[in-house]
């Protein structure tokens, strides 16, 4: 399922992409279609018996809506998108998803994986600044409803040698709405950028604070 589920998201992607441009050309830079890959930092409190991967991996495809500026190169951007965000834990599991309050067990045999997935449906508002028609700035706001959220665990939980695959297709305790600010540098085509979630990802008292600061390189139409 992870596998059909990844690709059909970059199948998404390349197809998006592909026809990036033309679009863009067609509605005169007025609709643009973009794709970010990131890594996401988490900058919450750390949780009392696990702690973050440095490297959690996520995906962000859009379509924006220019609104051009008058006798100016630079204009507003409002759209719609989706973000998936990975949150890779360290010696623990999410033990009872489902339950009022989240909990986290630790870990001490071999495992190959331990994660947490959140999936949003987003609504980005941008603003672009453009220098020499090939250089842009762009900074943002961007707000998350959520649409999904899973567990995943693979490997021992009693020192036996036996794996066990362990999924939730359901995190009860995680927030409805996140909130994001987003930095952009572009030349042509190609962009970094920067984002910063000032929301918790789960509910104040009851999950980890997690508010990641996602790192990230993306393309769009210029």
């Amino acid at each position: 399922m992870k596998k059909t589920s990844l690709l059909l998201i970059l199948l998404f992607v390349f197809a998006s992409l592909s026809h990036a441009q033309l679009i863009s050309e067609r509605t005169d830079g007025k609709v643009v279609i973009g794709a970010d890959v990131f890594t996401d930092i988490s900058t919450g409190k750390a949780y009392e018996n696990f702690s973050l991967r440095d490297i959690n991996q996520g995906v962000s495809v859009y379509s924006m809506f220019n609104f051009k500026f008058e006798k100016t190169p630079h204009y507003a951007s409002v759209g719609v998108g989706y973000t998936g965000h990975n949150f890779y834990m360290k010696d623990a599991y999410l033990a009872r998803p489902y339950d009022d309050e989240t909990v986290f067990v630790n870990v001490p045999h071999d495992y190959k994986r331990s994660k947490i997935n959140t999936n949003y449906i987003d609504i980005p508002v941008e603003f672009s600044f453009v220098m020499k028609d090939k250089f842009k700035i762009t900074a943002g706001f961007k707000f998350g409803i959520l649409v999904g959220g899973k567990s995943k665990y693979v490997g021992e939980l009693l020192n036996d040698d036996k794996t066990l695959y362990l999924k939730a297709n359901r995190i009860n305790n995680l927030e409805k709405y996140v909130y994001s600010v987003i930095l952009r540098a572009a030349y042509k085509s190609v962009h970094l950028f920067v984002g910063y979630q000032f929301s918790d990802t789960f509910k104040n008292g009851v999950g980890p604070s997690i508010k990641p600061i996602s790192l990230g390189i993306g393309v769009r139409p210029f």
